[in-house]
């Protein structure tokens, strides 16, 4: 069906007309003459004594104008995402078959490989079983052998009296007790507490270690327990689920302190320090002579600290230090106990040098706030001499284990090298004008999307960073969770969350982002997420320990009440209007 519309000036005219074909879709060459037209209708100047009616009518052949060119914005817009989600359809096909065909060839590969080699691989195995069997047989007979003894030397005994039964029941208990203790032992750092092989201690090395420095040193072993002010008290109870008569409770609460106890004397302690400070550097030659001198501690520094105690004095050459990466990688084998003389930015290089278990770390207050380091250097050889004695309360800071998945990784396990933050991951705008767009994920449950500044996923011990300047909530450190707190959102209703600390948060920057944005960890490595990549955080599983000075709680108390004036006000007066 076709309509025409015609409308005369003077001695002008101008028509206009459109006509819908038989398929239902407006051609785009159509909408460009017809809106030509409408323009040079409008364009025209009126006549005097134009009548209402067509002032009326150019009105609306403006609307239809304005109507014609959002379709053909629109089709072109529609036309360009067909275009593009094709082009990626192809290329992940492509993919998918070029995978299938290096499988093939693999499994093949494989095959042909077996078959050649299961002949070698039976007489391999037939030669490391054999001697394992023959050394068994033999481990046996003589067990049966001394056992037959035991029993030859008690019958003896008692038919001629002269030896005191006593004195064999107890060397055969003393066996019994040994590996009573033994179990125990496991069973206690399972039930009570963590030992240090389970979190922070490694492989033993040879006995005869601190005769040569140059030798591997043995690492000092300790455990980790949960402690009470006194067993009456319900903060020595495990954290457990109790059904009873059909009732669920969790009364029992895990409200404990975490005590440190050295099993064996520390051996090695490494020094971090703030640089460019002074006072800093003549405390750090004070401690390192204090411990070489008084404790015998071998000491670990800095290649720069190293430089500068050696350019003070040549005594301190007995001071080691790293050459290159790999060595640090391995501090944590060599280290029983790490010093960090600065504020918290220094607990954080030296959190961020252990990339797996990380030693004790004693932080000592040389900065401006310090949540993290309760110790005051004016007195460090007492704190440093009850610390070596032990034990020692500390406080678990948990950390944030950070992956980057580009939009080409064939799936999430292709991913860049990971990230470990002690106080949080920001994801932000960057130099960019626009609003953020991240999708938010919480184990593949869908969170929300954040259009602000930016986001903040922070540990418990960061939330008295930026999370905190971000309107987030100050949490205990020894508090497993993760803070999910935005930047600045687009929104009145959009407030902070607290997760708990087994998901895992995936933020995507989705392909309708109008630019990228940018993620740094604990304020620097700073990467850019461009359209179609993701961010997955998840708890690590190696925390920081940091000693206390009293203990977690009275600690993380103190550093809000002096660091941030936390809820500091005048008292009211008491001697105004009262209540009777």
């Amino acid at each position: 069906m076709e309509w025409m519309a015609k409308a005369s000036f003077g001695n002008g005219d101008a028509s206009v007309s459109c006509s819908k074909p038989e398929n239902g879709f407006v051609d785009s060459l159509l909408f460009l003459h017809s809106e030509k037209a409408v323009e040079e209708l409008l364009q025209q100047t009126p006549v005097d004594g134009m009548d209402e009616h067509l002032i009326e009518f150019s009105e609306a052949l403006r609307t239809v104008a304005k109507a014609l060119r959002r379709a053909a914005e629109g089709k072109a817009s529609a036309q360009a995402e067909a275009a593009e989600w094709k082009r990626r359809y192809e290329l992940e096909r492509t993919r998918n078959i070029q995978m299938e065909r290096k499988g093939n060839n693999i499994c093949e590969m494989l095959q042909s490989w077996w078959t050649r080699t299961s002949l070698d691989n039976a007489i391999e195995m037939i030669r490391i079983m054999f001697p394992c069997l023959v050394f068994w047989e033999v481990w046996k007979e003589q067990k049966k052998r001394v056992s037959e003894a035991r029993i030859a030397e008690r019958i003896s005994a008692e038919q001629n009296g002269g030896i005191d039964c006593r004195t064999i029941k107890n060397s055969d208990n003393q066996l019994m007790l040994q590996n009573e203790s033994d179990e125990h032992r496991e069973k206690g750092c399972m039930k009570h507490g963590i030992c240090s092989h389970e979190v922070l201690r490694d492989r033993e090395s040879d006995s005869n270690s601190n005769v040569d420095c140059n030798k591997m040193m043995r690492k000092a072993s300790f455990k980790l327990s949960w402690w009470c002010k006194g067993e009456n008290g319900d903060q020595h109870k495990h954290d457990i689920v109790s059904f009873e008569k059909g009732n669920i409770t969790t009364a029992e609460r895990s409200s404990k302190q975490i005590s440190l106890k050295w099993e064996s004397d520390p051996q090695t302690v490494l020094i971090l320090t703030k640089p460019n400070s002074v006072s800093v550097r003549i405390l750090c030659a004070q401690m390192v002579r204090w411990l070489k001198e008084k404790k015998k501690i071998n000491i670990y520094v800095e290649p720069r600290v190293r430089v500068e105690l050696l350019t003070e004095s040549t005594n301190f050459n007995y001071v080691q230090t790293w050459k290159d990466d790999r060595e640090i990688l391995l501090l944590h084998t060599k280290v029983d106990l790490v010093i960090t003389l600065g504020g918290d930015g220094t607990v954080l290089w030296a959190a961020s040098m252990f990339k797996g278990p990380v030693p004790p770390i004693v932080p000592f207050s040389l900065g401006s706030l310090g949540f993290m380091t309760p110790f005051h250097s004016e007195h460090f050889k007492e704190c440093l001499d009850s610390i070596l004695r032990g034990p020692i309360s500390i406080t678990l800071r948990h950390r944030l284990l950070c992956r980057v998945v580009r939009d080409a990784a064939k799936n999430e396990c292709e991913t860049e090298e990971p990230i470990l933050v002690l106080n949080e991951v920001t994801i932000d705008r960057g130099i960019s004008s626009y609003l953020t767009n991240l999708e938010c994920y919480c184990d593949n449950s869908f969170v929300t999307c954040v259009q602000g500044d930016g986001l903040i996923l922070s540990t418990t011990s960061g939330s008295t960073a930026y999370s905190l300047a971000a309107g987030g909530s100050m949490v205990h450190p020894q508090v497993p969770g993760i803070l999910f707190t935005p930047i600045c959102p687009h929104s009145l209703s959009f407030r902070p969350l607290i997760l708990p600390e087994h998901v895992t948060v995936r933020i995507v920057v989705p392909f309708n982002s109008r630019s990228p944005a940018w993620a740094s960890f604990d304020g620097k490595d700073r990467k850019q997420l461009a359209a179609g990549d993701a961010l997955l955080c998840s708890m690590a599983p190696w925390p920081v320990p940091t000693a206390c000075q009293v203990d977690s709680t009275n600690d993380f108390l103190r550093s809000i009440h002096e660091g941030l004036h936390w809820n500091l006000r005048k008292t009211q007066s008491f001697d105004g209007p009262q209540e009777l």
